[in-house]
């Protein structure tokens, strides 16, 4: 008898039972499918158990050895094919005009106002010695100069270097003095709505640069983070989340919400309605199919079914 069964799985009927779970499953309400409780209980000791473990950041060091090590040739655009990539630009490049008071909160940061300040010093003391007297004469003035430098260099010296210096700080205190309105222009020329379009080209153009960088260069990029440090932190911050009061709850909740927003739709009408229910359901039979025979050809599994049947 236990024979004659598990001849029968390997042909038509496991195919028939694999089509009826697969018929019971997509008609029940996806809230049924998902217990918001036990799955965050279950997801909340998973995570804690991972960031508990010393292995952690071995395990992470060791996926990062081992994908840097096996880094693909090319770009990132001869993987992703064309027709992928080409909605992704239009929806970037569209001429989106963000909220203000974000864009204020995003760049009002020390870094940025350190680059603005490098810049614009630099700018002014360039143009400051652009003015600098020059013409004709100026090579019979130069050498007079240099005459009088070799008569009385420290004077001379010392007070160059003294204009100099309250030149650079004049530039630096004049900087410091406009640097938060040219912060808060800069957050306005962002979100200029006719400048809109300017920067949805901008954000193609980073878009175009991500396609074509070659994966050596990105790796060489992401090696100056040092990995190290990069795995240290991923793995406390990992362990700070984990250990966090009322986890469990939070993580319930944000099931909750997205159950309630499904309401008492069933597998099948989302994957319908999403236009993938032909293709995923023969794709999963198939598959269902394949570790089910497998299974069911083992000795544990025959040993299973015939304690079933003499039991």
């Amino acid at each position: 008898m236990t024979k004659v069964i598990r001849e029968r799985l390997q042909g038509e009927a496991l195919d028939t039972l694999i089509g009826l779970a697969i018929d019971h499953l997509l008609a029940l309400p996806l809230h049924q499918l998902i217990n918001a409780s036990s799955l965050a209980r279950t997801t909340a000791a998973t995570l804690r158990q991972a960031t508990r473990s010393n292995q952690t950041e071995t395990w992470l060091r060791e996926r990062i050895v081992a994908l840097q090590a096996n880094i693909p040739e090319g770009t990132l655009g001869d993987y992703v094919p064309g027709r992928v990539v080409q909605p992704i630009r239009d929806i970037v490049v569209r001429p989106v005009v963000p909220d203000r008071a974000l864009v204020g909160r995003l760049i009002e940061h020390g870094a940025v106002e350190e680059l603005l300040r490098e810049l614009l010093v630099n700018a002014l003391q360039g143009f400051a010695r652009r003015l600098r007297p020059s013409g004709p004469g100026g090579d019979r003035t130069a050498s007079r100069l240099r005459s009088l430098k070799r008569v009385s260099e420290g004077i001379l010296g010392g007070l160059g270097a003294e204009i100099e210096r309250q030149a650079e700080q004049k530039a630096k205190d004049f900087v410091d003095s406009i640097l938060s309105s040219v912060i808060a222009q800069a957050a306005d020329d962002l979100c200029d709505p006719n400048k809109a379009e300017s920067y949805g080209r901008f954000r193609g153009h980073l878009l175009d640069q991500l396609m074509n960088t070659p994966f050596s260069e990105m790796n060489r990029e992401f090696n100056k983070l040092d990995p190290e440090t990069l795995v240290a932190t991923a793995t406390a911050a990992a362990r700070a989340l984990a250990e966090r009061t009322g986890l469990e709850g939070e993580i319930e909740a944000l099931i909750t919400v997205a159950i309630a927003g499904i309401g008492d739709q069933t597998a099948g009408q989302i994957l319908t309605e999403a236009g993938m229910a032909d293709a995923w359901r023969a794709e999963v039979e198939v598959r269902a199919a394949q570790l089910a025979r497998n299974f069911t050809a083992t000795d544990a599994f025959g040993t299973w079914l015939e304690q079933l049947l003499t039991d």
